[in-house]
């Protein structure tokens, strides 16, 4: 049931969708809908937060047991996957109700600190040049924040799984073409 309700909320939000037709599309009644949560905004928090802490758990899992600069990509996918499946309604309705934006900020919170601590992981190792960790998980975290607002959406011409994934290859790759950056070694060497 649960699983059920985490599409319709991803895809539709949860601001225009009622109980009545939670209850339809589950073929189940109102009263069962209101025994996993008190309302349907509780029932959304319930749902959203049981996705970004599995989103949380499927980064940090990708990222055990690989070597520190391969961590980024099983760390930073899932987060790539799921904003595929964040539709518009939803990021305009997380983003105009207060615990469900805070719950979301918490989530990010936590992504950062486990970006900060890979970092941190290949500038000690001398992989990475002496980035500042929290600067780098500072500007992932704002520009996440940024990319998700309708205007920027629209200005970029991108969807939000877009943006994120070219947010990402931005962190992982910078901005050389992997062509130039092969160039560029072959002359440092």
């Amino acid at each position: 049931m649960l699983e059920e309700l985490e599409t319709i909320f991803l895809r539709d939000g949860f601001r225009d969708v009622t109980v009545e037709q939670l209850a339809r599309h589950l073929r189940c009644s109102k009263r069962t809908i209101y025994t996993l949560a008190s309302s349907k905004e509780d029932l959304f928090l319930r749902v959203f937060d049981r996705y970004l802490s599995r989103l949380r758990e499927e980064g940090n899992k990708g990222a055990i047991g690989v070597a520190p600069e391969q961590a980024f990509v099983p760390f930073l996918t899932p987060a790539i996957d799921a904003a595929r499946k964040l539709s518009t309604a939803l990021i305009r309705d997380m983003t105009a109700y207060a615990p469900a934006n805070d719950m979301w900020e918490r989530h990010q919170r936590e992504r950062m600190a486990g970006l900060r601590a890979l970092v941190e992981r290949c500038v000690e190792e001398g992989i990475f040049r002496n980035a500042n960790p929290y600067l780098v998980a500072e500007v992932v975290a704002t520009s996440l924040r940024r990319i998700r607002e309708p205007r920027f959406l629209a200005a970029s011409r991108l969807s939000y799984r877009e943006a994120v994934a070219e947010l990402y290859g931005l962190l992982l790759h910078g901005l050389l073409h992997p062509e130039a950056a092969d160039i560029e070694r072959g002359a440092a060497g």
